[in-house]
């Protein structure tokens, strides 16, 4: 990876160029998870960036992750069939998104060329379909849009973009202080089992919450707070404030566990997933 931080790279090095180099098909893109491709059937096209999670690059990414990580839907879809055969490690997807995250911290100049890049292709092609664009810079991430800095103007990605719709979940509270800065910047806050306080402070000034529930039957509502259901897109700058967005918890490849000798689903027990049980569920 030494070659990374060459700067020449970020001013020199064409879009092909750079696929062919660092082995990756792109950087992000549209539809390129099954909820991303349901945000597109529901009529918005995403560009989504999927990031190696937690510190799985060697840096830390989600700085709001500790009772979460080990869930994450880093680990569902694809990936998790690519994990349970191939190893963590060894997973084709998990090693794209590190040396995606790498770049990332290695040469951001070339990491901000790749990404204005795309997402400018990804714009255009809303523009050319007529429907709405939006990005989603942390799909599997909780990094700051503050970070992604353009070198040759000084301007982070929203001041780039500034009427595109970006938004993001996060478990960062000072996350929130964006939302004053940047008009074009949405946020979800995330419930992790242990963050309730805060959450509900960004509840009663109006924002929404994401919540994990087992099963897939979402409830009415959740500690006094209607649920709307989050799983069928994910442009949650369409849902309305003061709500729980329900999301139904899916199995990843962490949850499965060798058990004499057979590979077996455990299910989680973590007060980051809500249970059908759980008391705070009115309805």
């Amino acid at each position: 990876m030494k070659n990374l931080v060459i700067k020449d790279l970020a001013q020199n090095m064409s879009y092909s160029k750079f696929k062919e180099v660092f082995h990756v098909a792109y950087l992000g893109g549209v539809s390129t998870s099954h909820k991303l491709e349901l945000s597109e059937t529901a009529g918005t096209l995403t560009y989504g960036l999927y990031l190696a999670p937690w510190n799985m690059s060697g840096r830390q990414v989600c700085a709001g992750g500790a009772h979460c990580h080990e869930f994450c839907l880093n680990g569902s879809g694809q990936n998790k069939i690519d994990e349970l055969a191939r190893g963590k490690e060894l997973s084709k997807i998990n090693q794209s998104r590190v040396k995606k995250t790498r770049l990332f911290y290695e040469n951001r100049p070339l990491f901000m060329r790749i990404l204005v890049h795309e997402i400018k292709r990804a714009q255009a092609r809303a523009l050319a379909a007529n429907v709405p664009f939006s990005v989603r810079l942390n799909c599997t991430s909780d990094l700051s849009p503050e970070l992604f800095v353009d070198p040759e103007t000084g301007l982070n990605i929203l001041q780039l973009f500034p009427a595109v719709q970006f938004y993001d979940y996060t478990k960062v509270p000072n996350r929130i202080k964006l939302l004053g800065k940047y008009k074009n910047y949405d946020l979800t806050f995330s419930f992790d089992g242990y963050n309730w306080a805060t959450a509900e402070k960004y509840l009663q000034a109006g924002g929404r919450v994401a919540v994990v529930f087992a099963g897939h039957n979402l409830p009415g509502s959740f500690a006094g707070y209607n649920v709307v259901n989050g799983n069928n897109y994910d442009m949650r700058y369409l849902d309305p404030g003061r709500a729980i967005v329900g999301l139904s918890y899916h199995p990843v490849a962490n949850d499965y566990k060798t058990v004499n000798g057979v590979r077996t689903y455990i299910t989680p027990d973590t007060p980051f997933i809500i249970k059908e049980n759980d008391c705070r569920i009115t309805a």
